[in-house]
């Protein structure tokens, strides 16, 4: 493949009120990662969206291999050789298709291809491309069946196939374990020996240092900062980022007034995912739950939270014996979950804010099966404002908002409750670091009258933000830890091997 380029100059979007992008250069080059950091808001997913083709109207030249070109439409950027692989993988799966109809989906819709494809020929074709980049994914599985992992990496596997000398690649280890983050390093290096020329986005710092040839910082709509090779580090992004010196990222720990046991877990299993799962979550603790994806922590969550029944086990609540049926259930007795995937499971995103803060205790705003709404218009101010959440619009749907405003919104809708455990799962995917460290601060302050669980297959985030920390792999508990003695790399080998150790 012949050296390309992609020249950005002058990117500049406004919508009503709004300057998204203010005169943003970015170039591109093959065999080289450039990476595009910055806040929620900062125009990153503005940016993407004009090189992608999905805003006709904005300011600015953008030119590959020196020539100008018009990319108004999605067709024209596919046409220009920019292929993108969207965070939001939901959006570009046709769910009832399988993996490889979804890979190969262009051989659905040629022409002349008829009303009958060829099943097999089709699935021995996706196959060869999956096996050639390491992937484990059923071709033959509904999309719809395959967990979000596997969605991820069946996008980032079709946007390679097409060869495309650009890829736009964003957030796209949010969902991936570290083996298959891994995995899409070596093939990125693969495909960068080819001369394709990436645009990678992500909120994860390490990454950025470990994989980005340069790396580009937007905030406010503007290039603030550019770093070529080793000029980046993580301390000098994040202050980029933010505009001011990073601070503390993990807020301090604090001994806990009263610690009182709030739940007992006792024999929990649940098929193959869940086996044998046994412990015990006190009132004023942040209680961490480190794994590689697929370990089995999503899974123990939902369980605790009644959208899936265990086979057998016991779970206390306060010293009683508790049975959730439904999620219905485990709210009434103060269980909250913060899902893994807040826009298909925490939110209602084409509704309102104040809707989605208000819904799972909307008898409170309501008198005699009719809402109240200025007791409703009132405490969801309230709330926007403890949570500093913004554009502070109640009336403004969840879509509208960035992916660190939609998490607020996730976990702020259980503060009008009185919660007893709050399951975060998760909860910081595709968020940025100022985002992040609310959203600790959040937690740390519900750990003083609740008992907090936090899974996450971020290890440095689990030891950052917990007081306690089991290792989960396969299904079980495979080793305990204070957090503040745990070492990084000891919870690493447990992750990912099978022995067991408690501390």
């Amino acid at each position: 493949m012949a050296m390309t380029s992609l020249r950005a100059t002058g990117l500049r979007k406004t919508f009503p009120g709004v300057v998204a992008l203010d005169g943003v250069d970015l170039a591109l080059h093959g065999g080289s990662v450039h990476a595009l950091i910055g806040a929620n808001g900062a125009g990153k997913s503005t940016l993407i969206k004009i090189l992608t083709g999905y805003y006709d109207a904005y300011e600015g030249r953008i030119e590959i291999n020196g020539r100008p070109v018009a990319i108004r439409r999605p067709a024209d950027a596919f046409r220009a050789g920019i292929e993108v692989v969207h965070q939001e993988v939901d959006t570009t799966l046709v769910p009832y298709l399988s993996a490889a109809e979804n890979l190969l989906i262009e051989q659905l819709a040629a022409p002349g291809s008829g009303l009958f494809i060829r099943k097999q020929a089709l699935y021995r074709q996706a196959q060869q491309i999956v096996d050639e980049l390491g992937l484990e994914i059923d071709v033959r599985a509904q999309a719809a069946d395959l967990s979000l992992p596997q969605k991820q990496l069946l996008v980032i596997a079709r946007a390679v196939s097409r060869r495309a000398p650009f890829l736009i690649l964003d957030e796209p280890t949010a969902a991936l374990s570290i083996r298959d983050a891994e995995r899409l390093f070596e093939i990125m290096r693969e495909l960068k020996q080819r001369g394709v020329a990436f645009l990678y986005v992500s909120h994860r710092l390490a990454e950025i240092q470990e994989i980005a040839d340069e790396v580009t910082v937007l905030r406010n709509g503007q290039k603030v900062a550019h770093f070529v090779g080793e000029a980046f580090d993580i301390a000098k992004g994040v202050e980029a980022m933010l505009g001011a010196p990073p601070g503390e990222l993990y807020p301090k720990r604090q001994p806990a007034a009263e610690r009182r046991l709030v739940m007992e877990v006792r024999g929990l299993c649940w098929g193959a995912r869940l086996k044998d799962i046994s412990f015990d979550v006190y009132q004023g603790e942040v209680l961490g739950i480190a794994g590689l994806t697929g370990a089995g922590k999503t899974e123990l969550l939902r369980v605790l939270f009644g959208c899936e029944q265990p086979d057998r086990g016991e779970i206390y609540l306060n010293g009683k014996p508790v049975r959730f049926h439904l999620p219905k259930d485990a709210v009434r007795h103060g269980v909250y979950l913060i899902p893994e995937d807040r826009r298909n499971l925490g939110l209602l995103v084409e509704e309102p804010v104040r809707m989605n803060v208000t819904l799972p205790f909307i008898r409170d705003f309501s008198r005699l099966g009719f809402m109240r709404p200025s007791k409703e218009y009132a405490r969801v101010l309230q709330l926007m404002d403890r949570l500093k959440l913004v554009p502070r619009k109640p009336d403004l749907p969840a879509k509208h908002l960035s992916g660190g405003n939609q998490q607020k919104v996730v976990v702020g809708k259980w503060l009008f409750g009185a919660p007893a455990v709050i399951l975060f799962d998760e909860a910081t995917q595709g968020i940025d670091v100022g985002a992040k460290r609310e959203l600790y601060a959040i937690m740390r302050e519900l750990a003083r009258s609740a008992a907090v669980i936090f899974a996450s297959s971020d290890i440095d985030e689990v030891l950052g933000v917990a007081d306690r920390v089991l290792v989960m792999r396969d299904g079980q508990f495979v080793g305990e830890f204070e957090a503040e003695q745990a070492d990084r790399q000891a919870v690493m080998r447990l992750a990912a091997s099978t022995v067991h150790v408690r501390s």
